[in-house]
């Protein structure tokens, strides 16, 4: 963390607390938020990111999932992106209660934001999510981690809540519900890039979750946009070769698994491993 959240001081990294404000740094700090400055933790999320896509590429018992998109062009209509607001409609959680340990643990924090009476709630929050996101309750994390971001409009947080709604959307087996939690990571991440319009990470994530949601050329659109900016973008190279795939366009899928490859061309790198994996797929796939 560089910037306090209380007073907009810069942090230095070895700091416990603000010099300036006197704000306190959370020893749990960072646990979910990913930074530029932590390359293999960032390397970890890419890998279970190309993981789950590959999930909602293949499901159970079937090699490819073939969609057919009404449209064989891409649009170039661009989503809006507008100030945050507290979505229309809310992504219902499970109704599973909380029990154990974590349900105590969620107690505690409760009763602390209900007793603070100082600047430490936006902190104790914080703690919850985390201790939601260790308990698997990612849909009441996602939700209380939205809040955070509405709250702070800090570009991390609002990072933070596409990446929560996007791992629930990629654990979530029913489409209808897959598809509203898809479009709150859209939304979550349309703010980031409102903020930081160059992040093309962020800019890959969001177009793979449209491929939940009504408008999945939208992905497609956003993933050429990355493309276009940076034509050695792996992840993203790797996502446009997976929506090919996916609307059956086999050929210049394998195209352009082909350039992942060639980018990657150390066998043991995950996106070398994930596009030798799909491409065997799809010839096995199109073998009589």
């Amino acid at each position: 963390m560089e910037i306090c959240p209380e007073c907009g001081a810069r942090l230095v990294s070895t700091s416990v607390q603000c010099d300036l404000c006197g704000w306190m740094i959370p020893s749990t700090a960072g646990k979910f938020l990913a930074s530029s400055s932590e390359p293999a933790k960032h390397q970890e999320q890419v890998e279970q990111k190309l993981g789950h896509q590959v999930y909602i590429m293949f499901g159970v018992g079937a090699l490819l999932v073939a969609v057919l998109f009404m449209a064989t062009t891409v649009s170039k209509r661009v989503t809006p992106i507008g100030p945050a607001t507290p979505p229309t409609s809310e992504v219902p959680t499970s109704q599973t209660p909380l029990s154990g340990e974590l349900a105590e643990r969620i107690g505690e924090i409760d009763l602390a934001i209900a007793r603070d009476t100082t600047s430490m709630t936006i902190l104790l929050k914080r703690e919850k999510v985390y201790t939601l996101v260790d308990g698997r309750r990612l849909d009441l994390a996602a939700d209380l981690q939205r809040e955070i971001a509405l709250e702070t409009q800090l570009v991390e947080d609002w990072k933070a809540t596409g990446d929560l709604f996007y791992e629930q959307m990629t654990s979530e087996s029913e489409p209808q519900q897959r598809t509203l939690i898809a479009d709150q990571s859209i939304n979550a991440y349309q703010q980031v890039l409102m903020l930081t319009p160059d992040n093309h990470d962020v800019r890959t994530d969001m177009a793979t979750a449209y491929l939940n949601t009504g408008n999945p050329m939208l992905g497609v659109t956003e993933i050429k946009k990355v493309l276009e900016l940076d034509p050695n973008h792996l992840n993203a190279n790797f996502n446009y070769g997976l929506m090919l795939a996916r609307i059956n366009r086999t050929e210049e899928a394998m195209a352009q698994l082909e350039i992942v490859l060639r980018l990657a061309p150390d066998p043991m790198s995950m996106h070398h491993q994930r596009a030798s994996e799909l491409m065997a797929a799809i010839q096995e796939q199109a073998s009589p």
